[in-house]
């Protein structure tokens, strides 16, 4: 069965809403609730314009969210994708080839993983690319937007994206925080370069505009150390960079400022120095030549 995702450009109640119980972040969902997941992510919340439009590229075949019990029982491309950092075992990953959403059994349940977790993945699951053929994206085929910006970039955003949509539809967040350093880093980068330029990476692919805009603004070597650090977990020390970096910017605009100031007031000082001389200069004082030259 094909289900395409968001005919009318946004979610309400396309798949029908989703049962009251799903305001608690630590349900347990199966693979059931796969369409409720859907409506989730086409409800409101501040990315939903990208998330719609994001859906509504997308076709995706029945059974496309997965509840595992080990890594055995996915792909052998994805394997190694559910041994995050520091050797530990991530919750879910994304075959972007087949459009399928895998999640671990989650601790304490049977056969279920937790909303929150769920949203996340299926989030992940709409990022750039949307169709993918191995050609186009060899395993693991990983988001356009984390392949470009880093790990700690990636799931920091998704996790971002996540929260917005939890907050706006009164979904309490769950107990564990396994990206709070990514998304404290994030949300401060937001704040700087607009969720709109991010969302526009992460869902559609254009991450180059956004790379030229942070080089432009911190500097290549810097964004390189800012995405390294924050994938490495060092989260405070980016946290502290960032505002130096944008006093160095302010410091550089300033500078240009002042630059074309006095380039401003340097040509108005040419302009009335010519002005004064022609105004200044004789008129009416040099003799008009004869039409006929005398002969000697």
């Amino acid at each position: 069965m094909f289900i395409r995702v968001n005919h009318d450009g946004f979610g309400d109640g396309l798949l029908g809403a989703p049962p009251a119980s799903f305001k608690i972040g630590g349900l347990p969902v199966g693979e059931g609730d796969a369409e409720h997941l859907l409506t989730i992510l086409g409800g409101p919340s501040p990315f939903r314009f990208f998330l719609a439009r994001a859906m509504a590229q997308t076709t995706l075949t029945k059974p496309f969210f997965r509840v595992v019990t080990s890594v055995g029982q996915v792909p052998k491309h994805l394997r190694r994708l559910f041994t995050g950092s520091e050797g530990r075992m991530v919750g879910g990953t994304i075959d972007r080839w087949t459009r399928t959403v895998y999640v671990m059994q989650a601790p304490g349940l049977r056969e279920a993983t937790r909303l929150e977790y769920a949203i996340h993945e299926f989030v992940h699951l709409f990022a750039h690319p949307h169709t993918t053929t191995e050609q186009q994206c060899p395993p693991p085929c990983v988001g356009t937007f984390q392949r470009a910006f880093g790990h700690g970039f990636g799931e920091g955003l998704t996790q971002v994206i996540t929260e917005d949509i939890m907050e706006a539809q009164g979904i309490s967040r769950y107990r564990d925080r396994p990206y709070e350093d990514f998304v404290t880093v994030v949300r401060e980068v937001i704040k700087v370069f607009g969720r709109d330029a991010m969302a526009r990476a992460y869902f559609f692919g254009d991450v180059a505009a956004l790379r030229t805009t942070m080089e432009a603004r911190w500097g290549a070597n810097h964004l390189r150390a800012v995405t390294l650090h924050t994938s490495a977990g060092d989260h405070k020390r980016v946290v502290a960079l960032i505002p130096t970096l944008e006093a160095a910017h302010r410091e550089r605009e300033e500078a240009s400022r002042k630059r074309a100031e006095a380039a401003r007031k340097k040509e108005e000082a040419d302009r009335k120095r010519i002005e004064d001389l022609l105004r200044d200069s004789p008129r009416g004082g040099f003799p008009t030549p004869g039409r006929e030259r005398p002969f000697a």
